[in-house]
This record gives structure tokens, sequence and C-alpha cells, in this order.
């Protein structure tokens, strides 16, 4: 019984003996052996017994820890990088991986990009950098394109975000790029939004080129309470609403006048004279289906322009005096206003859409 206890440990043994034996290990670079300066590698140990502990050698030193992956990011030509494979006590080499023998590429960095970050459409804006030999190209040739060569952006159409101006010098096979976001301008002006507007009623005036800062002449009849452009009326009388703005198109100081009405509180139509006899609108307040008349007693013709509470265009039309003009545009519910401009006055007439 003894010889046969012996005889089954020695057996034993040399299975193990056996399976340690043809255990393998394989490495793999993320990036291959031939990497530009700075290049995060990543190699990986890959074997059929994951229980097993690897030594990872770089240059005969042992760097990293005991599982099958090992990183650097300062690698140079001709280090060499590869691993053992031991047993579990890590006492005991099984097998040696392939060695990988770097070659790293050095690349040319860029500078920063200088010569501004705004244009206006239309406009060119010309970039540099310090560092010679490299190509511009922009991420989105909708909103701005640029010479791949001179570095000039021309402004193509208003953003700002996530377009970007990208410069990139290429040594051998190595990029290197800088990005700077460009912001393109359109020139202020004119404001817009309702001319008219209920006392005690929010209101919002917007101009087309952003960033600007809108003031009040009298902050006791409408005021700021959102800076992007929205107001509160407080009391009757008329207010000056200014914007200015500073843009790579100009500076622009933009005026528009406001007049605070009071209204009745059923219809929301003014009850207060605010517009000249000239501009007649029948019936008021209406289901959609109204009558425009100009009278005067010239023999004239005047535009006609039909806007809603946020100042979008609705309708236009050339009307001749002393004509009814039916508008049956089937408005959905809500306030509009009536514009009649001729060559030297302007009437405007609020209308309430049931």
């Amino acid at each position: 019984m003894k010889y046969l206890v012996k005889l089954s440990l020695i057996m034993t043994l040399l299975v193990s003996a056996f399976s340690s034996k043809s255990q393998t290990v394989t490495v793999t670079a993320n990036h291959g052996d031939t990497i530009c300066a700075g290049t995060n590698m990543f190699f990986h140990a890959t074997t059929t017994d994951t229980s097993l502990r690897f030594r990872w050698i770089r240059n005969s030193t042992i760097v990293g820890g005991i599982g099958p992956n090992y990183g650097n990011n300062a690698l140079v030509t001709g280090d060499t990088v590869f691993c053992y494979l031991t047993n579990a006590a890590g006492d005991t080499v099984l097998d040696t991986s392939n060695l990988h023998i770097m070659t790293v590429n050095a690349s040319v960095h860029p500078s920063i990009i200088t010569g501004g970050d705004s244009v206006c459409v239309g406009g060119t804006l010309a970039l540099f950098d310090s560092v010679a030999g490299g190509v511009w190209h922009s991420t989105n040739t909708s909103v701005f394109t640029v010479d791949s060569l001179t570095g000039v952006v021309t402004g193509v159409a208003p953003g700002f975000g996530a377009t970007r101006v990208v410069y990139t010098i290429t040594t051998g096979n190595c990029p290197d790029s800088v990005r700077l976001r460009i912001r393109v301008n359109v020139p202020a002006g004119p404001l817009m939004g309702p001319s008219i507007v209920c006392r005690d009623s929010m209101f919002r005036i917007r101009d087309t080129a952003r960033g600007g800062v809108f003031t009040v002449s009298d902050a006791t009849i409408a005021d700021i309470v959102f800076p992007n452009g929205g107001f509160q009326a407080y009391q009757a009388g008329t207010v000056s609403i200014y914007y200015a703005v500073s843009n790579a198109c100009g500076s622009f100081l933009d005026t528009m006048i406001v007049s605070i009405v009071n209204c009745d509180s059923a219809t929301g139509v003014s009850n207060t004279a605010v517009t000249a006899t000239g501009l007649n609108i029948f019936p008021n307040p209406n289901n959609g289906s109204f009558s425009v008349k100009f009278e005067t007693a010239e023999n004239s013709t005047a535009v006609l322009s039909i806007t809603d509470m946020m100042g979008r265009a609705i309708e236009k039309m050339d009307i001749a005096a002393n004509k009814d003009y039916t508008i049956t545009s089937g408005f959905a519910p809500g306030i509009y206003f009536i514009t009649l401009k001729t060559g030297t006055k302007t009437y405007t007439q609020k209308v309430l859409v049931n």
C-alpha cells in the first residue's frame, strides 16, 4: 500500500509538471511596435490558465504588476518589452513571451493658434501658428471655411460652439494637432419684438447679433427681467429699448420704441387711443376674419404688415387708400399687431383673434 501511495504521488507531480510546461504566453501591443512619441501603449498577455502570474520586463528590468496588462506612454526607440509566465506562487518561470522591440518616431508639436477667434459673416480672419508646415481645416464648413495652407478663415453663417479650426502637423506618420473654437458673428439690428404691449405683461425683444447688452430709457415703465431680452411692462407710457453689441462685424447700438398701454382685462385689446385715425380695423376682437381700411384724403398707397406678439412677420401686402380689405388668413387665437406705413407716417393697432 505504501508503494502505491508513493507511485500515485509521483504520477501526480509528473502530470502537474507536464501541464505547467504546456502553458504558453503571447503578448500583443495595441499600436504595434512602431509608434509616435507619447503614444499610450498597452501590452496584453494571453494564456490558457488565468490563475497563473505574469512578470513584465522592460529592458531587463521588472516593471508593472502581476496581471496580464502593462501600459507605458514614455517608450523610446530600442525599448524591449516582454513577460514571463510563472506559477501562482511566482517562483517558477513556465514560459517566456514573444519580444516587442519598439521604434518610436518623434512628432512635431504645434504651438498655440493666434490671430483671433471671431469673424463676421462674409469677412475673413487670418490665423497663425509659430510652428510652420501644418495644414488647416474647419470642423464645419457650413459655419466657416479655412484655407488649408494660409489659415485664412471666411465666415459663412452665424454659429458658435462645437465648430473649431484645427491645425495639424504631420511628421512621418505622427500627426499632432491644436484646436481653436471660432465664433461667426452677424451685424446687429434691427431689434425684433412687439411695438405695443399691455401693461403688467412680459415681452421679449431680440436681435440677430448675440452677446450684447439691453438698457431702457425709463425703468418705471418697462424694465429688463432677463438679460437675453426679457422685459416686464409696469405702467402705460412709451419706453425706448437700447441694445449695444460689439463683435467682429463692428460696434452697434440699436433702438426700438415700445408703447405700454392699458388693456381690457377680458380681451387684452387696448382701450387707450395710441394709434392715428388713418387705420381702421373691424371687427376687433374677431374670429380670424376682419377688415382693414386706410382712410386718407389723398389718393395714395401704403404697406400693411401683420406680426405676432414675438414680432414674427405673418403677412405683408400693399393696399390702396379708402378701400376695405378683408383679411381671412385663419390666424390662430392670440394678439396680433397691424402696422400701416406710408411715405411719412406709421400707424399701429392691436387685434385680438378669439
